[in-house]
């Protein structure tokens, strides 16, 4: 993957330059970069110090990067790659974290995720936090609102993982099939119980015994057999289902650099 030039990282510098400010603490750039004037002041502080608490709650960096255009065609997922890598992001040694990246011109997105935050982060996990909460705010440029919900359900996430049950297809309590299995649950489990009650009283009721043997049928002197005929009456047929494999087990794909990512335009 072809790596941005010095040349374009001092053309991205001054577009973020008034936006930005260094860590002291960690001699790095804050979790939340507004390098297009998406947020007020106000805005960008109250985002830059939730981040900063879940991420030393969590020991996993959850940084948000937004800037006003791409100055090449390396595409979403470099520039955030390049971004997490630069900027010497990520928690600890495994330098764990998720950074969500903004190109405003382009309408480009790109949600990385690199060491531990590939655990809380799977690939369905950011199919959900993007598609069900934090797109529909981005295309109405609802960006504060976007990028709170998104550290919400960041929050919620690495809580999940850190519980040892990551987000994911198994463990999505909103998913349809899930909340069918629930119903199922609390409707079948109720109903099963019933009839097996009602089964055991009917049976405590029952009089009548059925019979063993034939013996009321045959007249008092017998019978004689005259004939005997071999007839084909049923067919039992066993089939035994191939199971195949599947993909949609859920987990996380990283590439070769170790991340994971989920891009596209809002």
């Amino acid at each position: 993957m072809k790596k941005i030039s010095v040349t374009l990282l001092l053309s991205l510098l001054l577009t973020t330059l008034m936006a930005v400010t260094v860590s002291s603490a960690s001699d790095r750039w804050e979790l939340v970069v507004d390098g297009a004037d998406a947020l007020t002041w106000e805005e960008w502080g109250e985002l830059k110090d939730w981040a900063n608490d879940i991420s030393n709650m969590y020991q996993c960096d959850v940084a948000i990067v937004v800037i006003d255009e791409m100055t090449d065609n390396n595409g979403a997922d470099e520039w955030a790659m390049f971004f997490y890598e630069e900027f010497e992001y990520g928690y600890g040694a495994r330098k764990s974290g998720v950074l969500f990246f903004l190109s405003m011109a382009e309408r480009d997105y790109s949600l990385i995720a690199y060491g531990d935050g590939n655990t809380a982060f799977t690939d369905y996990g950011k199919d959900v936090i993007l598609d069900r909460y934090v797109l529909p705010l981005l295309k109405n440029d609802e960006y504060f609102s976007a990028f709170s919900i998104f550290l919400e359900k960041a929050e919620e996430f690495l809580r999940m993982a850190d519980d040892g049950k990551p987000f994911d297809r198994n463990t999505d309590p909103d998913r349809p099939s899930n909340i069918l299995f629930n119903l199922a649950v609390v409707i079948l489990v109720p109903v099963i119980i019933a009839f097996i009650v009602c089964s055991i009283w009917k049976r405590q009721m029952k009089t009548a015994k059925i019979a063993t043997t034939a013996n009321n049928y045959i007249p008092p002197g017998g019978f004689t057999l005259t004939g005997q005929v071999d007839m084909f009456l049923y067919r039992t047929q066993t089939r035994t289902r191939i199971q195949s494999s599947s993909s949609s087990g859920g987990g996380t794909t990283t590439n070769s650099r170790g991340f994971s990512s989920r891009s596209g335009k809002f």
